[in-house]
């Protein structure tokens, strides 16, 4: 029979922990927007608000949120103000986030919760501690606030056409086989249209297929620092328009290394709207008539190439025979 020790314990930090998340919850609720809670904690966001106009419509304007929650958060207090300091793994994904960043700091005892911008802060502030006033309260009025530090409040829904315009002006501003943000979504989706990949390989072939169909003089040779300026953009934007269920951390640590990183990620809900309106006007566009035809939204598989697959496979398998014969204790 299992002892108690054998049993997993929650500390109660846990629950404090949930009181600030539940409090944040409980404001967005009461300012009529959607509190979207983050699956996991470990990337320094807990969650993202979205605005809902009058009329009820979910907009795409968001605003990304970390809460700390604990009279801890509060031992320094002065001239009004309760001074935080970010750790330091949080300072540049805060600050480099394609979103608005706002920390939430709830005193569960005195029922007290502030808010402050912290990515204007670290980006243009003087030191990384941030001092912000007690009297400003996350409220319902507040919220209205907060979602208007990315500029005026949105006056209608998500609108995927106009989504898809401003995919395909946003360029790489190549003067004969450009990409744009349009390019990479369209042909990176695979799984029947609900999941997104992209890696440095589909932005290479794209541009060689294009110098291939145009048969141009001026063929792609070299990949420029404009370029993975280019992509690191296209991320921020499929981010910003919460189009994928991407993990930005992640994303930011390869980049950090000289990498261009790689992912499949699933689509949001306003993703799948997007490749819906798409493909409802290809087929307006283009209907059926004789013979087969190509479609925008179609299943593009993924491959990762084996090259090595001789040396490779004989190495998995002589690890698969030592591992057999020495089994970790």
């Amino acid at each position: 029979m299992p002892r108690q020790d054998d049993f997993p314990k929650v500390s109660t930090s846990t629950f404090t922990e949930r009181k600030g998340v539940l409090k944040v919850a409980e404001v967005v609720n009461d300012a009529g927007c959607l509190w979207r809670e983050t699956l996991t904690h470990d990337v320094g966001i807990d969650g993202q608000i979205e605005y809902v106009d009058p009329e009820g419509r979910a907009t795409g304007r968001l605003v990304a949120v970390q809460i700390k929650s604990g009279a801890s958060y509060f031992s320094s207090r002065s001239d009004g103000s309760v001074h935080f300091s970010p750790e330091p793994k949080h300072r540049n994904y805060w600050a480099s986030f394609p979103l608005p960043v706002i920390v939430v700091l709830h005193h569960p005892e005195e029922d007290l919760t502030v808010w402050a911008d912290a990515r204007h802060h670290l980006r243009y502030g003087e030191t990384p501690r941030i001092a912000i006033p007690e009297a400003r309260r996350l409220t319902p009025a507040a919220v209205s606030d907060i979602l208007r530090l990315d500029g005026e409040l949105p006056a209608h829904g998500f609108d995927p056409t106009a989504l898809m315009r401003g995919m395909a002006a946003e360029t790489n501003g190549a003067k004969v086989t450009s990409l744009s943000f349009f390019d990479l979504f369209f042909h990176g989706l695979t799984d029947l249209g609900h999941c997104l990949y992209f890696g440095m390989d589909l932005a290479l072939e794209i541009r060689g297929a294009k110098d291939a169909l145009l048969e141009h003089e001026d063929r792609f040779l070299s990949w420029g620092q404009e370029d993975h300026a280019f992509l690191d953009r296209y991320i921020a934007f499929l981010v910003a328009h919460d189009l994928v269920r991407l993990d930005f951390d992640n994303w930011r640590r390869s980049t950090e290394d000289g990498l261009v990183g790689v992912f499949l990620a699933p689509l949001t809900r306003k993703g799948r709207d997007l490749v819906r309106t798409a493909a409802d006007l290809d087929a307006a566009f283009f209907p059926p008539g004789r013979g087969p035809r190509r479609h925008l939204v179609e299943d593009r598989p993924v491959h990762m190439p084996f090259t090595d697959a001789g040396t490779r496979l004989l190495h998995t398998e002589r690890f698969k025979q030592a591992f057999t014969r020495h089994r970790p204790t």
